[in-house]
C-alpha cells in the first residue's frame, strides 16, 4: 500500500524553521515517520511554500506513516482539522488512471544534464575531472551532472521526459503567442503550434551541508551540496497509465531525497476542450 500525506507546517516554530531551511533536515524528519517499518521503501516529499505563512509538506510513503513526532516538532499545536496531517491511500487514484484523462499537476524537480564540457562544471567538478584524467590509464573524460538554470532549458527538460512518464502537456486554449515562463516556439515551429499549458511557478537554489559517514555511521566530515530546483504547474493528458503510475510512485528526476521528484495530480482547473 502507498500513502500520500499533506502536513501543514507552523513556520514560526523553531523546529519548523530548521526544516524549512535545510532539505537534509527535512529528509531526516520525513524518514522518522516510517522509521518503525523494517522496509520503508522509497519516500518522496515536496515542500509547497508559495504562501510562507502556510507552507505544506506533501509526502509519499509506502507504509502508513505516523506523523506524531513530526507535528510535535514542526506542526500546529491547535486542535483543528485544517492544522492536522491528512493521510490518504494512493491505490484508488492509481487504479483510476486511464488514457485520455486530464489533470492539473504540480512537480518540483531538479532539471539536470550530463556533460563533459569543462566550461560548464563547477570548481569541485573541474578538480574531480582533472583528478580522474590523471588517474585513468589511458586518460578519459567522465560526465558530470550540471543543472539547467534557464527557464527554457528547464521547461524543455520536462517536455523531453513527459512521454517516458506516461503523459503529455495539454495546450493552452486560445493562445497564439508565448508568455514568460511558458514553452517558447522554436524557429522550426509554425505560429499555429499550440503552447503547452506548463509554467514554472518558482525557481530555487538550495545550498546546505551534508554529513559524510562510514557504513558504521561514524561521521568523517561534511560536504557542501547545491541543488537547483524548478516547480512546474500546468495541465496534462494521460497517455500511458502504467508509466504515469510508476512516475507517481517512484518520482521524476534526481535529488529525490532532498524534496524533488514528487508529482501530484488534481482535477483540472482550466477547460481544454
Amino acid at each position: 500500500m502507498t500513502y500520500l500525506s499533506r502536513i501543514p507546517l507552523a513556520p514560526l516554530r523553531t523546529g519548523a524553521r530548521k526544516l524549512l531551511r535545510s532539505p537534509q533536515a527535512m529528509h531526516a524528519a520525513v524518514l522518522g515517520a516510517v522509521a518503525y517499518h523494517p522496509e520503508p521503501g522509497r519516500t518522496l516529499w515536496r515542500l509547497d511554500a508559495d504562501n510562507p505563512h502556510r507552507p505544506y509538506l506533501y509526502v509519499l510513503t509506502h507504509p502508513q506513516p505516523d506523523w506524531t513526532a513530526f507535528v510535535e516538532q514542526a506542526g500546529w499545536a491547535v486542535d483543528h482539522n485544517n492544522a492536522k496531517p491528512a493521510v490518504a491511500a494512493y491505490k484508488p487514484l492509481l487504479a483510476r488512471l486511464q488514457e485520455g484523462q486530464e489533470y492539473a499537476f504540480r512537480l518540483t524537480a531538479s532539471p539536470v544534464m550530463s556533460t563533459q564540457r569543462t566550461a560548464l562544471l563547477n570548481p569541485t567538478q573541474t578538480a574531480r575531472q582533472e583528478a580522474n584524467r590523471r588517474s585513468d590509464n589511458p586518460p578519459r573524460r567522465r560526465s558530470f551532472r550540471v543543472a539547467h538554470r534557464s527557464t527554457d532549458a528547464q521547461l524543455a527538460w520536462l517536455a523531453n521526459r513527459a512521454s517516458k512518464h506516461g503523459f503529455e502537456p495539454l495546450p493552452i486554449p486560445g493562445t497564439a503567442e508565448p508568455a514568460p515562463g511558458i514553452f517558447p516556439f522554436t524557429d522550426a515551429e509554425p505560429a499555429t503550434t499550440p503552447i503547452p499549458d506548463v509554467r514554472i511557478a518558482r525557481q530555487d537554489k538550495h545550498v546546505f551541508s551534508k554529513d559524510l559517514t562510514t557504513q558504521a555511521g561514524v561521521k568523517t566530515g561534511t560536504t557542501k551540496v547545491s541543488i537547483d530546483t524548478a516547480t512546474y504547474e500546468g495541465h496534462l493528458r494521460v497517455t500511458d497509465p502504467v508509466a504515469l503510475a510508476r512516475a507517481l510512485i517512484t518520482g521524476i528526476g534526481p535529488s529525490k531525497a532532498y524534496g524533488c521528484g514528487l508529482l501530484t495530480l488534481a482535477p483540472p482547473t482550466t477547460p481544454h476542450r
